[in-house]
């Protein structure tokens, strides 16, 4: 009797090991700006003027444009020129395994000092074509994408409108890109874009953040509650092949004569 409980509670123990889910892991590094750039890349189209700053105050970083303070701690990212220009600011990140959720979040704010947003029809990121383009977005691409690129494989997670308020608040914006990534697993570039051919244009960018749930897989490393469950199942199996043979030894000695 003794030896059955042990048993069920050793199967009851390892396969609650390693089905147990796993807890939501942060994907991205340095989010909130506070080591500076340090984790992200930046990109800025030849010719133009202007790229991704550390921002701390109230005033832009090139143009001393009045600008909100960081949501988040002291610093964010945002992009200020003196003229035209395309800047980009991205980091990549790797999932291998499916996820049951991915949520992209980050704080966003827009100081557009030209009187209207303006997307060229085709959109393209190049402030030097002979049209309006004043403009911000927001991707998930393939890291084998040109940086500027608008080819698939591409989620478009926020863009900017004719209509929409040209300056604003730093705002809060939540994308759940589960589906994109189940269906493109591997390596992943977030992007922010922001073009200017019309006035300065400040897009500034904090609290950024990749949160994935899984409950098979690894996100991004491997599962280390997976391995401890692997390797709890194997110690009760021994320890329950030891407790067999013990009494085996035991019941075997009993029946001598």
């Amino acid at each position: 009797m003794k030896r059955k409980a042990f048993c069920i509670a050793a199967m009851i123990a390892a396969a609650a090991a390693i089905n147990a889910p796993l807890q939501a892991a942060e994907i991205l590094l340095n989010g909130g700006f506070e080591s500076g750039l340090s984790g992200w890349q930046r990109a800025d189209q030849l010719g133009g003027d202007g790229t991704f700053a550390l921002q701390t105050g109230l005033l832009s970083p090139v143009n001393g444009d009045s600008v909100p303070g960081a949501p988040q701690g002291t610093n964010s990212a945002m992009s200020d020129g003196g003229g035209p220009g395309s800047h980009i600011l991205w980091q990549d990140f790797t999932i291998l395994g499916v996820t049951t959720q991915t949520i992209l979040s980050f704080d966003l704010f827009i100081g557009n000092r030209a009187q209207v947003f303006a997307t060229p029809n085709p959109p393209t990121l190049d402030f030097s074509i002979n049209a309006p383009n004043q403009q911000v977005r927001v991707d998930v691409l393939s890291v084998t994408a040109d940086p500027f690129s608008l080819t698939a494989p591409l989620l478009n997670v926020y863009q900017s409108n004719p209509g929409n308020a040209l300056v604003t608040g730093y705002v809060p914006v939540s994308f759940d890109i589960t589906s994109f990534v189940n269906a493109n697993l591997g390596q992943f570039r977030l992007r922010f874009s922001e073009v200017d051919n019309l006035a300065e244009l400040q897009l500034g960018v904090d609290a950024v953040s990749v949160n994935a749930t899984s409950t098979a897989g690894t996100i991004p490393e491997p599962s280390t509650l997976l391995l401890a469950g692997v390797l709890l199942a194997g110690m009760l199996i021994r320890s329950v092949q030891r407790e067999l043979t013990t009494v085996r030894r035991r019941s075997s000695v009993g029946s001598l004569p």
